[in-house]
């Protein structure tokens, strides 16, 4: 009997990973499959030695306690989907992070097939509720490396929240899953109603983690002591990158503190473990600057540190409340998932700050492979392929839901093979292995095609064989053999992790998908957009670009790039002017590859695009100081201006920014990043929160000039509107009006300009119909003679605009009047072009 179903579920974690097995059993459906050390996890790290050959798991981490630290990786799932590589000293070699979690799915697969003699070849896979399409993307392709040929994707949050509702039956509530791991936070509301549950809302923090936590104990703790005692210079996180100064000591002494903080979860005080905390070296010297370590650190000491990760945290899980109305008094109950959980002095914060029924009935630790053991069993094995069988036997190609809350499913199929093409006088009959329960013998068509409805079993896994009896009666051979079905909580099918879009010339962004879609998701925009600029055929390196985005905010440039896809001037047939029109479709699929499909009518051609997600760029350290620099240049000047202005809320806002410590974390992170990608990346996800409330200050001081803005050029388009503009602009300009009014009221400063830039765009819309308005731009023109180049080319223009002007031809006028634009000289000052260089908008 083989399997039906994937079955198996990893947990591939930022510090340690599990795999784990279902078994359907009631009361424990599923096993964790221990390591070859006999323990249920097993820490994500890799050590390559001098030969090459990989070592993964503690003995791996232990390394980073000997000389040979410099050969081992740790905390690469932060880096997923970027071009970072790690190097190693002793063999020369240099991996993606991919690679290296690929290595940690090779020893979790090979420790499973220890356990159960069976080949894996299928396994679903957790990621964090906030990873993007990128790192989702590199989580496949390690899945791939490792020799997984099939790998479904599962979010962290919902696998715990399978673990925890496994057999709730009738439940019906709200759950918050708190999952605080070694390397990432998520805060997800599920919510369990009519045997389902489903992902209502999610917030995270790729870099929010408990190795936060132990590398502020060192650098608040135990470093300053250190600096006291013994006069260390430039004893810091920004020299403790591979190749900096103190790279060995501070990797031992963050080992360290990582002992002690789990010690401090349950007594008062502890000393640094004085075999990893002592021979500690100045690499710039090779001197040993301590040899011995005996230093305590406190519960007292440890809460200092640890506080403002963990109320981040909590002020995350309620924004995630409060962004669906949801108060505390609405939730049945807190989920803990993560190591850092099982401290009492973190669940006592938790509690005063969430108000809400902690639940730490499951073990936090593997909590998340159990869950994803669990959704594995809802996975059909080779789902979406015909089964072939040999010679002899047939194939029989089920459909069905493995598992749900119906105890009477119904099952289809076709049975195919041996060359037969009728199937008449064959029937099929499914038995349960446990129970003997029967289907009866169900004849099957000619065709080969059958129905039945199953007699499943609470409490346990239901196998049922599969006997096929030809017209004498013969049983026959089948692929499978069984099928197998749960009564068990059913999973809503997967979500878009993030809103998904296009950014848009003026830096809109033209949201498709909404976050928490389900998967698969396809559109095509109701309205074709326009090209801002030409396209001459033929023109080397000249392109449209449609840049593809994912996040929430309302400006394009505020969220993440995944890739630009561009329709190429070498690839059309004919000159593209500008203003034409391009509709776009944008589709995602369950495994989340991304396809856009451009359809240009002038062209009457369909230009398609396979997105390759590809590796992010690591975040460049230099630049983020100048992007930096500049954001604090802006800050200056929006608090003279908020000062100045006397703007209360913009004031406010200022004032937060200068006191919150995001400014500060800000500034510790950008000073580590040159030497480690992983503060380069953090510094980069926080500058971002930085810009974005340096944009609300900025908004809340610009907003009634908006506001006095948008009304005036309504009230100008309206005069030319009534008595000039078609049937059809006088509706657009009174939705124009209708949208205006609803976001004044919802004081949403971005939506208000781009609104502003349509109703501009409708006025001219209408004057430019007008001839008057041509003879007007005319007139204007004459009076800027004298700074045309070259002047006796404005000169022949301008004579024959007069010409038109006598003849009364307004097409003429209008082309004269375009021509004679490009000769005025460019502003001697542009604003900087914002957003992803997009080259269509609406």
């Amino acid at each position: 009997m083989s399997r039906t179903t994937i079955d198996f579920g990893i947990d591939l974690g930022t510090t340690n990973s599990a795999i784990a097995v279902f078994t359907g059993r009631k009361d424990s459906p599923t096993d964790i499959l221990k390591n070859d050390l006999e323990q249920d996890i097993t820490p994500s790290a890799v050590h390559y030695r001098k030969s090459g050959e990989p070592l993964v798991g503690f003995r791996a981490k232990q390394t980073l306690t000997t000389p040979r630290l410099d050969d081992t990786a740790i905390e690469f799932k932060r880096q997923m989907g970027t071009d970072h590589l790690y190097p190693f000293k002793g063999s020369g070699q240099r991996r993606k992070p991919e690679e290296l979690s690929a290595e940690v799915l090779k020893s979790l697969k090979g420790d499973a097939q220890q356990k159960t003699g069976e080949a894996i070849e299928a396994a679903v896979i957790t990621v964090p509720a906030a990873f993007e399409l990128h790192q989702c993307s590199a989580t496949k392709n390690a899945a791939q490396l490792a020799g997984f040929k099939e790998s479904t994707l599962l979010l962290e949050p919902t696998a715990a929240a399978l673990a925890f509702g496994f057999n709730a039956e009738a439940a019906k509530a709200y759950w918050l899953v708190y999952d605080f791991g070694g390397g990432t936070f998520d805060a997800t509301i599920i919510k369990a109603e009519d045997g389902t549950i489903h992902v209502v809302n999610h917030g995270g923090d790729n870099f929010l983690g408990g190795s936060d936590i132990d590398k502020a104990l060192v650098s608040k703790i135990i470093a300053p002591r250190l600096i006291e005692e013994f006069g260390l210079e430039e004893f810091d996180w920004a020299h403790a990158g591979q190749g900096g100064r103190w790279h060995q000591a501070f990797a031992r002494l963050k080992w360290a503190a990582e002992q002690a903080k789990i010690e401090l979860s349950r007594k008062e005080k502890t000393s640094l473990d004085p075999d990893t905390a002592s021979n500690l070296k100045d690499e710039s010297t090779g001197e040993v600057v301590i040899d011995e370590l005996d230093m305590e650190i406190t519960r007292a000491e440890l809460l200092r540190v640890a506080e403002p990760f963990i109320m981040r945290s909590t002020e995350i899980a309620l924004r995630v409340l409060n962004e669906r109305s949801l108060s505390p008094n609405a939730i049945e109950k807190v989920i803990l998932v993560g190591g850092p959980t099982v401290a009492l002095y973190f669940r006592d914060i938790l509690a005063s700050k969430l108000r809400i029924k902690l639940d730490s009935s499951g073990d936090p630790f593997t909590v998340v492979a159990r869950g994803a053991a669990i959704f594995a069993a809802t996975q059909k094995l080779n789902a979406g392929s015909t089964i072939v069988a040999p010679r002899g036997e047939y194939a029989v190609n089920l459909e069905h839901k493995p598992a749900g809350m119906d105890s009477a499913p119904t099952v289809g199929g076709k049975v195919s093979g041996s060359g037969r093409q009728d199937f008449t006088g064959f029937t099929l009959e499914l038995v349960n292995t446990k129970t003997q329960w029967r289907s009866g013998r169900i004849a099957l068509r000619p065709d080969g095609v059958f129905l039945a409805n199953l007699h499943a079993e609470r409490g346990d896994r239901n196998t049922f064989a599969i006997e096929l009896l030809d017209p004498s009666g013969r049983k026959q051979k089948t692929i499978p053999d069984v099928l197998t079905y749960t009564i068990m909580i059913d999973v809503e099918k997967p979500s878009l992790v993030h809103s998904m879009g296009i950014a848009l010339a003026n830096n809109e962004y033209a949201r498709f998908f909404a976050k928490g879609s389900g998967l698969p998701q396809q559109k095509n925009w109701p309205e074709p957009f326009r090209t801002v600029k030409p396209l001459k055929q033929g023109q080397s390196g000249d392109f449209l670009r449609i840049p593809i985005i994912e996040g929430e905010n309302e400006l394009a440039d505020r969220n993440r790039l995944i890739k630009r896809v561009a329709i190429e001037a070498e690839h059309i047939r004919r000159d593209l002017p500008a203003g034409s029109e391009v509709d776009v479709t944008l589709k995602i699929d369950a495994d989340h590859i991304v396809s856009l499909e451009a359809y240009v009518p002038l062209l009457d051609e369909e230009f398609k695009f396979k997105v390759d997600l590809g590796n992010r760029h690591t975040a460049d350290a230099d630049f983020l100081n100048e992007d930096f620099d500049n954001e604090m240049k802006r800050f200056r000047e929006v608090k003279v201006k908020a000062a100045g202005a006397s703007a209360g809320s913009a004031e406010n806002l200022v004032d937060q920014v200068e006191q919150s410590p995001l400014l500060q974390d800000v500034k510790e992170t950008l000073s580590a990043a040159q030497g480690d990608p992983d503060a380069a990346a953090k510094g980069e996800k926080l500058l971002l929160e930085l810009k974005l409330k340096l944009d609300d200050a900025a908004n809340a001081l610009e907003w009634p000039a908006l506001v006095k803005e948008a009304k005036g050029e309504l009230a100008d388009l309206n005069k030319v509107a009534e008595p000039n503009g078609s049937e059809e602009q006088k509706q657009k300009a009174q939705n124009l009006a209708e949208k205006i009014e609803d976001i004044i009221r919802e004081r949403k400063p971005d939506r208000l300009r781009n609104r502003i830039t349509q109703v501009t765009r409708l006025y001219f819309e209408i004057v430019m119909a007008q001839p008057a308005w041509w003879v007007y731009q005319f007139r204007e023109m004459e009076k800027q003679e004298g700074k045309m180049r070259p002047q006796d080319r404005a000169a022949r223009l301008l004579d024959q605009g007069r010409d038109c002007m006598t003849n009364n031809n307004t097409t003429g006028l209008q082309n004269v009047v375009r021509q004679l634009w490009d000769l005025l000289p460019a502003a001697a000052a542009q604003a900087a072009k914002r957003g992803y260089e997009a080259d269509l908008i609406q």
